[in-house]
Formats: C-alpha cells, structure tokens, sequence
C-alpha cells in the first residue's frame, strides 16, 4: 500500500520557494523515519511530492500538479501539522477525500 505524505510548504513565512522545498524534503524525511516505526504505517510505502526529479526547478503548479496525480496513484494520505493553513495540503486533501482514499490527520493521530 502506498501513502502520499502532505506538508506546508507555501503555508511558511519568509524564505523563497527553493528555500520551502528544501526544509519540506527535510521534514518529510523526518516523517518517513516516524511513520516506519508506527504499527499503524508498517505496510504503507511512503511517498511526497519529492518522489518526482527536478522539483527544485518547478514552478508551484507544476509542483502541486505531480502532488495531485501522486495523491491519486497512492491508497492513503497523511496530512502533517499545520495542513490546514496550506493551500496545497488543502488541494491534496481534497482531492484524496474525492477519491475515496484513506486520511490521516497528524493532529488526530
């Protein structure tokens, strides 16, 4: 089973978007090591927007286009703290609750 990993990236102040990406990768290798050891995760690959080459030389819509399809391609979806102020985990939610796929909220882990 495969799981779509969700984080703000736009939804944090300051830096520019080539400065979000690289933090996002970071948090999200961070989740993938947290998730493993959750019994809940143990048979989910885990997957992000970082899965696609050359993000860092994508525009925002070509970036959230590859999050989409990905969300589409995975079982479930799991949504990081802070999703909700995020444009882009709002899309990626939605489009997840449209398609049936299975949710997880970090804050309601």
């Amino acid at each position: 089973m495969n799981l779509y990993i969700a984080t703000p990236i736009n939804a944090r102040k300051g830096k520019d978007l080539k400065a979000k990406l690289i933090e996002a990768k970071h948090r999200i290798e961070q989740l993938k090591e947290i998730l493993r050891a959750d019994i809940r995760f143990k048979d989910y690959e885990c997957y992000s927007t970082f899965y696609f080459k050359d993000h860092l030389n994508k525009s925002e819509a070509e970036n959230m286009g590859d999050c989409v399809k990905l969300v589409l391609l995975c079982d479930a979806i799991y949504l990081d703290h802070g999703w909700l102020q995020s444009k882009g985990c709002n899309l990626e939610y939605r489009a997840a609750k449209i398609y049936g796929k299975e949710i997880f909220e970090h804050d309601k882990l």
